[in-house]
């Protein structure tokens, strides 16, 4: 297990601007091929919803949100916490069972290799257009984009005007 220093250690209030870390929150990068009916229905039985196939397209379910990163990319992200030094996460072991095991595509668990921030406030989109190239104004609810924030690489994950979630390489 990656030992992992917070960038912050608390949450951020400015004007009308609040930034906080989520910590804890299993990730998976899910790849293989879209077109293969075997691979698209096994994980769709075993996430209960249907992939997304479009590039910057969210699914969400109660548990999980699956992100689509790439033409044959996703990026399983749990909408619950787990204990703090857990690498543990049921998901990832059925995945890995059924898809990987069986060649239909290829499982790896990406918590530690990722960090979340929650931001929330009106003004979100004026501090990130700061540093970032990305228009913003693109950007649909429940919809994901990936830019760069002051040169690095990150995922953006929009919920609504005033609440979005930044995916950040460790």
């Amino acid at each position: 297990m990656l030992e992992k220093n917070s960038p912050i250690n608390e949450a951020k209030n400015f004007n009308n601007f609040s930034m906080g870390e989520k910590k804890s929150v299993p990730k998976i990068n899910l790849r293989g091929n879209a077109n293969n009916k075997d691979f698209t229905s096994k994980v769709g039985k075993i996430l209960g919803i249907i992939l997304p196939l479009e590039v910057g397209k969210i699914t969400i379910k109660e548990e999980i949100s699956t992100i689509c990163t790439g033409p044959n990319e996703w990026l399983i992200v749990s909408n619950n916490t787990i204990e703090e030094n857990s690498s543990s996460f049921e998901l990832e072991n059925i995945l890995y069972e059924n898809i990987s095991k069986n060649d239909l595509g290829a499982v790896t668990n990406v918590t530690d290799q990722f960090t979340m921030f929650s931001l929330k406030g009106s003004n979100i989109y004026e501090v990130l257009s700061k540093s970032s190239p990305y228009n913003f104004d693109t950007l649909f609810d429940n919809s994901s984009a990936q830019s760069l924030l002051n040169n690095v690489d990150i995922t953006i994950v929009k919920k609504n005007n005033e609440n979005l979630d930044l995916l950040v390489r460790r």
